[in-house]
């Protein structure tokens, strides 16, 4: 397989790959018992705090991801820069 033509041709996309989600029946729960006890205006306040708090996690994740491609290009240039003659 050539990654680089894999990537041309869109069969490579991290962007769609599923996430194990261990907890998303207890997350699910718990944001419903939440949502359930906060009146109208608190309950909108904690909307726009979640919506907040995902898009930085996203970034966050998004800038992690970035890096981490940086630093495996990185190796592999240092690696084909490697002289192997022992």
């Amino acid at each position: 397989m050539n990654i680089l033509r894999e990537l041309y041709y869109g069969n490579i996309a991290e962007v769609h790959r599923k996430l194990p989600r261990k907890n998303k029946k207890l997350e699910l729960k718990l944001y419903e018992e939440l949502k359930d006890k906060l009146n109208e205006e608190q309950l909108e306040l904690f909307i726009k705090y979640v919506d907040l708090y995902g898009k930085r996690m996203d970034k966050a994740l998004e800038d992690k991801y970035i890096q981490g491609f940086k630093t495996g290009l990185l190796i592999g240039i240092e690696t084909k820069k490697l002289n192997l003659d022992i």
